[in-house]
């Protein structure tokens, strides 16, 4: 009888703030474009408000972050657009849809959902990595097929629900001090009956999962699909064929699609930002010691040796080790290689899995 009155229970919560209080609304009445307003107005329409307190000290040093990240990195967009920004702090997991002005280095939250992030210290779990992550079509993502495993959860939420990849990327290794580790990082929905209803509490692998029905709302809104669309402009139609079959037939894309994920941490304002180029480094000297140390079987590439995605690799600040499991031993420290090739789109994880 508990879990039936506790998912009851959850089912009955509005997932988004929607920041709509008199304060607010006098603040930004006459700064926000009516592209803003229409997509506040769907936050409403399709999310919900909810009445409660919109915590604004945590908004407030969230966007004091994620500005000092966009101006440190000079990755302002060139235009208006929205972009998600993430806390990962333990006592926070909140992500915000955030219009950005770059003319006056402005931020300005439309509306705020529970998410839940990296929670290191278990086998395999790590923090989710901290910087800008950009869809930029060099991975398209995929969406879930609503697979379980073995304990009944589907990892990546119901069929169908979106699944954003951002690659590889470096985040510290709590394992070991002054070690990094290199993660996948993907966000996405999370099982709808044992693992939403935990949203607001840092508990994944490291990836970023939120809600179902915001998972839809960005999906279907394109609010990280600015680079995707532009592909489905160019003289490439196989491009875009493959992209226009990921985006569906739903998809409507809003005049403020961005195509950027920022994830700050209040809890350790100076927290390590992801270095993706050395986790590519990292995973290209351990498909090549896994290379020069087995002999794959017939018709297997040293390039399907690396560690499959969601497999956390931990890397030192000199040779970098194994994934846990795979190899005893960390590697000798290898050679230093050139600068890897651009590398095709890897394979999805099983969509069991529950990052």
């Amino acid at each position: 009888m508990t879990l039936p009155l506790r998912l009851i229970w959850f089912r009955a919560l509005p997932l988004i703030t929607v920041f709509m209080t008199d304060a607010a609304m006098q603040a930004h009445a006459t700064a926000l474009p009516d592209t803003a307003i229409m997509l506040q107005h769907d936050i409403q329409q399709e999310l919900g408000t909810q009445a409660t307190h919109p915590r604004p000290r945590q908004t407030q040093r969230a966007m004091t972050l994620a500005t000092d990240i966009l101006d440190h990195t000079a990755e302002w967009p060139q235009d208006e657009e929205i972009v998600l920004i993430v806390d990962r702090a333990p006592a926070v997991q909140l992500m915000w849809i955030v219009l950005t002005d770059p003319a006056a280095h402005r931020l300005v939250p439309l509306g705020m959902v529970s998410v839940s992030t990296g929670r290191p210290g278990r086998k395999e779990h790590f923090r989710t990595p901290a910087g800008i992550f950009f869809n930029d079509g060099q991975i398209y993502g995929y969406r879930a097929q609503g697979t379980k495993n073995e304990h009944g959860i589907r990892g990546n939420g119901e069929k169908g629900m979106r699944v954003w990849d951002f690659g590889w990327q470096t985040t510290e290794d709590w394992r070991r001090k002054g070690a990094v580790a290199v993660v996948r990082l993907e966000m996405h929905a999370t099982d709808p009956t044992f693992l939403e209803s935990r949203l607001g509490q840092a508990d994944s692998e490291g990836c970023i999962r939120i809600p179902a029905r915001v998972n839809s709302f960005i999906d279907r809104h394109g609010l990280l699909d600015r680079q995707l669309d532009l592909i489905t402009q160019q003289d490439d139609p196989q491009k875009a064929r493959a992209v226009r079959a990921l985006l569906g037939a739903n998809h409507i894309p809003s005049p403020l699609e961005g195509d950027r994920v920022i994830v700050v941490d209040s809890s350790d304002p100076n927290a390590l930002l992801s270095d993706p180029a050395a986790a590519q480094r990292i995973q290209d000297s351990f498909a090549q010691f896994l290379a020069a140390t087995a002999s794959p079987p017939a018709g297997i590439t040293s390039s399907s040796t690396s560690a499959p995605a969601h497999t956390p690799t931990s890397a030192a600040t000199q040779p970098p080790a194994a994934p846990e499991g795979q190899q005893s031993s960390p590697a000798p420290a290898p050679a230093p290689a050139p600068a890897p090739a651009p590398a095709p789109a890897p394979a999805p994880a099983p969509d069991d899995w529950p990052n």
